[in-house]
């Protein structure tokens, strides 16, 4: 990434490039190991390899252009618990920081089925310890970011006649059936000269249908077919949050997420083999100064 403007820059473009973890494939997450093991520490560590710096050195001089080329590479963990009468996923909230800077934005969230802040590093250890005596499963894909791309985390799929219920900031409650489709968060990502190790992330709830229209369009006196793909942006429950080096992002369910038909437990739970899961997402930016 090529950061020699002074104002912050959204980076967003109609393509993205997504991280999918198909559904229905048990042998595709690790099981937490037990606290008499000792793994791999980048295999559970949403933050990646320990001791691997953030951003390079800031008293390094900038070159004469004043341009600064960075390389933003994110660290994306999938938590899955197992649901049953104890929604195991409220108790990593303790040590969770819910303060996004808009409290009616965090209230209405969890009224979906959302919940969202930010986790130091030393936060981690208390998450694991968690994750492991509830028996949860995990995965974790790494990304890096180019040309200013958003990044799309594919959760799972719904199917058609699948309802869904949403609660807006007037206290309206709205419904509807969708079609077949993907679960997405759209991650779109900013970064100032200014401040080199510390990035703003907004994440939207998206809904990408599978099926889409056929349209037609003229191309240098070339008549092309493309398929349009439809789908719903939740743009209300959109959310900013601003990550420090040594800190992550966790999407996760709230306690309104139990209810199988608002839109946070369609995107966060999930039933494979007669057991339901809850979706936990560690999402770690790092920006590293490359020159």
């Amino acid at each position: 990434m090529l950061l020699g403007m002074r104002r912050l820059i959204w980076k967003s473009v109609s393509l993205m490039v997504c991280l999918l973890w198909p559904l229905g494939c048990g042998e595709t997450f690790r099981t937490f190991w037990s606290s008499e093991q000792t793994p791999p520490q980048a295999d559970i560590n949403p933050l990646g390899t320990p001791g691997v710096p953030f951003v390079a050195d800031a008293a390094e001089p900038r070159p004469a252009n004043g341009l600064v080329v960075v390389r933003l590479r994110f660290s994306v963990m999938r938590i899955e618990l197992p649901l049953g009468t104890v929604q195991h996923s409220l108790k990593i909230w303790n040590h969770i920081d819910e303060n996004i800077g808009d409290p009616g934005l965090t209230a209405l969230l969890a009224r979906n089925g959302f919940r969202v802040g930010v986790a130091d590093r030393d936060a981690w250890p208390a998450l694991e310890a968690i994750f492991e005596e509830t028996g949860a499963r995990s995965m974790r894909r790494e990304h890096v970011a180019e040309d200013g791309l958003p990044l799309a985390i594919d959760l799972g799929e719904v199917s058609d006649g699948d309802t869904y219920f949403v609660h807006s900031r007037g206290g309206k409650l709205t419904g509807g059936s969708l079609r077949h489709g993907t679960t997405r968060l759209n991650i779109d990502y900013a970064m100032t000269e200014e401040d080199l190790g510390r990035v703003e992330l907004r994440f939207t709830p998206v809904i990408k249908e599978s099926r889409g229209t056929i349209k037609y369009v003229d191309r240098g006196g070339e008549v092309l077919s493309i398929r349009d793909y439809d789908g719903q942006v939740f743009d209300e429950l959109a959310a900013t949050i601003v990550i420090e080096p040594g800190q992550f992002l966790v999407i996760g369910p709230s306690r309104a997420g139990a209810d199988g038909y608002l839109l946070g437990s369609r995107f966060l739970r999930s039933t494979l083999e007669m057991q339901q899961w809850e979706t936990v997402l560690c999402i770690t930016p790092i920006p590293v100064r490359v020159r």
